[in-house]
């Protein structure tokens, strides 16, 4: 039960980091505790969705970061068994005063993310917010 523990904590540690790091505006910070096969899965509706790997993920993350305001993230939950952590996550919206909430799957596997799979509640605000960009 102990390796399990110890597995789920260690793993738990990498997914804050990253969160740590978006909220200090380090995003790409993480990169190094990424796999090399590591691949990501985004709803495809968003202008940063599909699936891309390891280099695919950091260069999108700026432009997340831009959108979604990181130094406004609370843990609704953040669970895990073993090097499978979930967070659902409550995230500031940049530009406004609301928030959306992420589901994030993310595998951890030998001190290293190997997947990260995102699901999206109501991102209607999200959307919007997009759209209202210049570039949007």
């Amino acid at each position: 039960m102990t390796n399990i523990t110890d597995e789920t904590e260690r793993a738990k540690a990498i997914v804050r980091s990253f969160y740590d790091g978006g909220a200090r505006g380090c995003i790409t910070d993480f990169a190094d505790q990424l796999d090399a096969a590591f691949e990501l899965f985004v709803p495809a509706y968003l202008p940063w969705g599909g699936q891309f790997d390891k280099a695919g993920y950091v260069t999108l993350l700026p432009g997340v970061a831009k959108v979604l305001d990181f130094a406004r993230l609370d843990y609704l939950s953040f669970t895990g068994e073993g090097g499978h952590i979930v967070a659902l996550i409550e995230i500031g919206v940049q530009g406004t005063d609301q928030t959306i909430i992420i589901s994030e799957h993310w595998d951890i596997a030998h001190g290293k993310a190997v997947r990260l799979r995102v699901a999206y509640f109501d991102p209607k605000i999200l959307l919007d917010q997009i759209a209202s960009q210049p570039n949007g």
